[in-house]
């Protein structure tokens, strides 16, 4: 997958043509213009079967999570999400601004949806934020293992939740926000007003870039 920055001077075809020339100059070949495996990938496949399966798996969970991405800001109140492929399973780490670890059911419902959901199930749950006295602290961390249909596919994905505040100076987190095009609507519903509004004041004073 080729990401680009917003706004780049040149175009992705550019960008790999360069790249494609690099490998070819430092003795690398370039193999995503090949339809077919080449032999030493085909090689490395044979000889390590169970760790080719357990990429393939992981790598057809990554795309179903890509293809629902927008569920983590429009079922959500996560203002930052990092998830990551650790060699083993899909970690999630997501943050919210609220005291408690708001929302995340709906998530939950909806990734484990039996028609629109991934292939997955809720192994394992470690949560009491729902709880009529659960205490609204924060640094409250809720977490979640998924585990696939099929027997020995376990801990596909982790799903970790964090009540933190951040020191409750969203200003950093503002202005990356603002910067990257975020909706005003879910900024509203993602932060405090009264962090948004500290935000605005510092920005008007020139205090922030």
């Amino acid at each position: 997958m080729l990401v680009l920055p917003r706004g780049p001077a040149e175009g992705w075809e550019a960008i790999e043509r360069r790249h494609r020339h690099w490998c070819q100059d430092n003795g690398l070949r370039p193999l995503w213009t090949i339809p077919h495996l080449d032999p030493a990938e085909t090689g490395y496949l044979n000889a390590y079967p169970s760790l080719e399966g357990s990429r393939a798996r992981r790598a057809a969970v990554g795309s179903a999570l890509l293809r629902r991405i927008a569920l983590f800001h429009t079922v959500t109140a996560f203002y930052r999400v990092q998830c990551w492929d650790d060699g083993d399973s899909w970690k999630i780490d997501a943050r919210t601004a609220h005291p408690r670890a708001r929302w995340h059911d709906q998530l939950l419902q909806r990734l484990c949806h039996p028609r629109w959901g991934l292939p997955v199930h809720m192994a394992h749950r470690f949560c009491h934020c729902a709880e009529p006295d659960a205490p609204y602290q924060w640094n409250h961390t809720c977490a979640f293992y998924f585990d696939g249909h099929t027997a020995g596919k376990d801990d596909l994905i982790y799903l970790r939740v964090h009540a933190s505040p951040e020191g409750r100076d969203y200003d950093q987190q503002i202005t990356t926000l603002r910067q990257v095009g975020a909706p005003e609507a879910w900024m509203a519903r993602a932060l405090p007003r009264d962090a948004v509004q500290h935000h605005d004041q510092h920005y008007q004073a020139g205090q922030l870039p």
